[in-house]
């Protein structure tokens, strides 16, 4: 079957059932160049005092709720390791051990596997000579013992553009990573000082050498999660007294790993945020992205599910017309999001979206029940706007009855899908021919239910490409192009008049501009010939920041696309005031409706309670913008 590979987003498969969990735990309250040396009695940050007891604090936490068999420290020692786990502390964290053994994990894994890389210690940001490809003009590091060495020619803070290439590296290879920071500034990369803070001041590097990106990452069903201390620029804190001091996140952490073993990240991730918030830390905000869904050690769940909260006007869904919601759509709703698992748990309630903003949907409930401020909503039963022209190839009274309880399908002069019925295979094409999907016979039991979602894929996507129906252009410019020896990324040559043309198997780079009047959150979408939707940018579930007038946003190298068949190519960019959950638009293409129904992510964690002030996230979407893009690969 022809593809697309969409270097962030590949077919998944099931796990092996022999999967294992590895881990690396760091953590560093003693630097080598640190305030406390008295050769460096001039430097800016200070050692720290609960990090070490971090690494104590998590790793017990993991062996109570998942019964993980992890190294064991030694009293005096600054490493250990088995075959499950390698532990670096103090002196022993050095940066090139730190790397050594996050590879050797990574190696030591299967397909299916998880690595966990875990650290505690000081954060900090980079600004490059040459530039940042962050939207705040700051990349993220952590710091590992050997950080900050005077004159040093190459910096020992591992910077998140290392980080990258290992985890691409691991998924590339099937290997899942889990990566937790407790430190400052650690949204993207990876504690400040004075309660006490992880930080140390901003660094200026130079230009850093890209490392070589791995072919494809993501395959065989491996995902990346990252949960961090403290939201890029913020302070993670460490609080107690001698004995007791440690990480105000991991502490929150390790109690919601412990309460509620094989919970969502997604949970843990909140259940984490409210410990803080219980405790009194509200100077910090932790960080969750990625395939929030999946659980430790589990697969990553694909279905669509969204945030909710409750409100003066009701229960509002964090996300409307820009995530493809629309009006009469039945959606149940859930106390978290491993609740919202389909058959795990009972629903709270039922609710019909009754208005749909660009950012957000009320909802009717169908009773009057007690609502918690915070709530997981799950698409029941979406209510398509417009039909799907198809045109059918024979006859069949089978396939016939269930074209009659398809309401989003109409046969049409000009179809976008032709459907093939046979005695044992029902074959769903392109206009030009090409496969799309292998359906069974129209008197399979289940034909019915794999048609309609099918057919389903087809219609979500003609209501995202209707976005950038005039008059919603103008603020966002897209650029795609094959790659070579002189790239620019920040030069965008013009569309030729023939279109745009890709090379087949050779990979191609997306950027994205603002040329809005102020900031703006960017969002692409690729939309592959099968009707799959993968979110190209930001990439991976990362979670960006609005850019300034003017500055663009680029797919980092190993998340180009590299499409392998030919066809056309549709690409979606997205300006918003506000964030949205884009990655609730994407889905899956055709040739895997028998597989899976929709591929979303839950990017992030936007709820509060109703008896404390809005969060900041729940800005809802005012203005925005939608172009569209397509190229040809012959």
């Amino acid at each position: 079957m022809k593809r697309i590979i969409l270097a962030a987003l590949l077919a998944a498969v099931a796990t092996p059932v022999h999967a294992e969990i590895r881990a690396v735990f760091v953590g560093i309250d003693k630097y080598k160049f640190s305030r406390a040396n008295p050769e460096t009695p001039d430097a800016k940050f200070r050692d720290l005092s609960g990090a070490v007891r971090d690494v104590r604090t998590i790793k017990d936490a993991l062996r109570r709720a998942y019964a993980l068999d992890l190294d064991r420290e030694q009293a005096g020692q600054c490493e250990s390791a088995n075959q499950i786990s390698i532990t670096l502390t103090d002196y022993c964290a050095t940066k090139a051990a730190i790397l050594a053994a996050w590879n050797s994990q990574i190696d030591a894994s299967r397909p299916g596997d998880t690595v966990i890389l875990y650290f505690a210690g000081h954060g900090s940001r980079f600004t490059e000579a040459a530039g940042s490809e962050q939207a705040s003009g700051f990349n993220s590091t952590i710091m590992a013992t050997d950080a900050r060495e005077p004159g040093a020619q190459v910096p020992a803070d591992i910077l998140d553009r290392e980080i990258r290439p290992i985890i691409d590296r691991a998924t590339a290879a099937g290997v899942r990573v889990v990566t937790i920071f407790d430190s400052c500034n650690s949204g993207t990369a990876t504690r400040n000082l004075e309660a006490e803070a992880r930080t140390a001041p901003p660094l200026v590097v130079a230009r850093v050498e890209p490392v070589e990106p791995p072919a494809i990452t993501g395959k065989l069903g491996a995902y990346r999660v990252h949960l961090a201390a403290a939201q890029d620029g913020q302070e993670a804190f460490e609080t107690g007294g001698v004995g007791t001091r440690g990480g105000v996140f991991t502490a929150a952490l390790a109690k919601a790993l412990v309460a509620q073993p094989g919970s969502s990240f997604a949970d843990l991730a909140f259940a984490a945020r409210e410990g803080m918030l219980a405790a009194g830390q509200t100077r910090q905000t932790p960080h969750a992205e990625g395939a929030l869904r999946a659980t430790l050690g589990g697969d990553e769940v694909r279905v669509p599910i969204f945030d909710a909260v409750r409100g003066r006007e009701g229960v509002s869904i964090i996300g409307g017309s820009l995530t493809g919601i629309t009006v009469g759509s039945t959606f149940v709703l859930y106390p978290s999001v491993s609740a919202a698992l389909p058959g795990t748990t009972r629903p709270l309630a039922t609710g019909t979206a009754i208005a749909v903003e660009p950012g957000r949907t009320i909802l009717q409930l169908d009773s009057t029940v007690e609502l918690p401020g915070r709530l997981v909503a799950r698409e029941l039963v979406h209510r398509f706007e417009t039909a799907v022209p198809i045109a059918v190839r024979g006859s069949d009274p089978a396939l016939d009855a269930v074209l009659a309880g398809i309401p989003h399908a109409r046969i049409a002069p000009r179809p976008q899908v032709v459907i093939v019925p046979g005695p044992q295979v029902t074959q769903l094409l392109s206009p030009r021919g090409l496969p799309l999907a292998r359906l069974p016979a129209p008197s399979d039991p289940a034909f019915a239910f794999l048609l309609d979602r099918a057919l389903g894929k087809v219609a979500r996507v003609n209501a995202l490409t209707a976005l950038a129906r005039p008059p919603r252009v103008g603020q966002a410019e897209f650029c795609i192009q094959n790659m070579h020896s002189n790239y620019e990324p920040e030069v965008c040559p013009q569309a030729p008049a023939n279109g745009r043309l890709l090379t087949r198997n050779v990979p191609a780079l997306i950027s994205a501009k603002n040329v809005a009047a102020g900031k703006r959150f960017l969002y692409v979408l690729g939309i592959d010939p099968s009707f799959g939707v993968s979110l190209l940018l930001p990439p991976n579930g990362a979670i960006d920041e609005a850019i300034e007038a003017g500055a663009y946003l680029q797919v980092p190298e190993g998340h180009n696309i590299a499409p392998d068949a030919p066809g056309s190519y549709r690409f979606l960019t997205l300006a918003t005031d506000a964030p949205i959950p884009a990655q609730a638009l994407e889905q899956t293409g055709l040739a895997t409706v028998d597989r899976e129904v929709c591929l979303t992510r839950l990017s992030r964690q936007a709820c509060a309670d109703a008896s404390r002030t809005r969060d900041p996230a729940l800005i809802w979407v005012r203005d925005w913008a939608a172009t569209l893009a397509s190229a040809e690969v012959k």
